[in-house]
């Protein structure tokens, strides 16, 4: 494990039904395409920090057809761990790559602020959707109010530091 500064997540410009990302911590640099099948992975990491954010464990697989990278969201007492691992084709046997320790600041706000600057790209609707509105609407308040807690001397989840 990690104790970890901020994370960056780049959602890239998709092609075709593809989306080129990179995520980047302090040691570790992973890049790939996902795949919008079976389901829209941008979509799902926006219920995944929902959540997260509700004290929920959450999850988010990234498809490569047929590997995947799974980003998992757990939060333990002031902290949140994310793990990420991967699998060639079968889910059940996953292996741990990497796993960072981080906070609301750390984790969370990076994997928001980056589907935020997805939403705003052009692309063509045949290469892939737009985040739903109505989640990142409930996204951003929980993040709005979160970010007033925390900067108040609170963690993510509302306890004192």
């Amino acid at each position: 494990m990690t104790k970890l500064r901020k994370i960056e997540l780049n959602l890239g410009n998709p092609e075709n039904g593809w989306l080129p990302i990179k995520l980047i911590s302090n040691d570790f640099n992973l890049e790939f395409y996902a795949s919008n099948i079976p389901e829209n992975p941008t979509d799902k990491l926006c219920e995944a920090l929902i959540l997260a954010l509700n004290g929920i464990e959450s999850e988010i697989c990234w498809n490569m057809e047929p590997d995947s990278y799974y980003f998992e969201l757990k939060q333990s007492g002031k902290k949140i761990n994310m793990i990420i691992s991967n699998s060639s084709g079968i889910a059940k046997n996953r292996k741990v790559i990497y796993e960072l320790i981080g906070d609301f600041e750390s984790i969370i706000l990076p994997l928001y602020r980056s589907l935020k600057k997805f939403n705003t790209l052009e692309f063509n609707k045949t290469d892939w959707k737009k985040i739903d509105q109505t989640k990142l609407n409930k996204l951003t308040e929980i993040v709005t109010r979160r970010k007033t807690t925390y900067n108040n001397g609170y963690n993510s989840a509302g306890l004192n530091s």
